[in-house]
């Protein structure tokens, strides 16, 4: 339901975008924030997170989570903000591209910057470095290309 403003205020397209950026980042971290609220934690090889939150953190959390999401959608109602709509596809792409950037350094080259590479990791790191780069780089084409959708008769 939508809540009447009683002053009308006039916002130009680059305050709104830039309002609309801020909401959506904090949003997100809100969504992250509710999940760990939540005791939903992601898990992988290289990176876990540790539930440290007490059931009164866990608690408060949930209380500040829904204030700010009110003030959200007190601003998003009141200056006509449209929600972003990130499709999973993209966010992979993009992802996968920055990764595979930061994967092309994982190399003896790129690692000379900490310091003299020895000629062993330097031959254990190239080819598994080059490896990584190239799945990036194929997550990343997998998720750029159109979708196709089969015309139903």
């Amino acid at each position: 339901m939508k809540r009447e403003t009683t002053v009308a205020i006039k916002v130009s397209e680059n305050h709104r975008r830039s309002i609309s950026i801020t909401l959506q980042l904090i949003d997100q971290a809100l969504c992250e924030w509710d999940d760990w609220a939540n005791g939903r934690l992601q898990s992988g090889i290289m990176y876990r997170q540790l539930d440290t939150l007490s059931v009164v953190q866990k608690h408060e959390l949930q209380n500040k989570i829904g204030k700010v999401r009110q003030l959200i959608t007190r601003l998003r109602d009141d200056l006509d903000l449209e929600p972003k709509n990130v499709g999973t596809a993209r966010s992979i792409a993009a992802r996968a591209s920055l990764l595979w950037e930061m994967l092309t350094e994982l190399n003896s080259r790129g690692m000379q910057g900490y310091g003299k590479v020895p000629e062993d990791l330097g031959r254990y790191l190239n080819p598994i470095g080059e490896q990584l780069a190239a799945e990036m780089n194929e997550i990343t084409s997998l998720f750029s290309k159109p979708i196709t959708v089969p015309i139903k008769s």
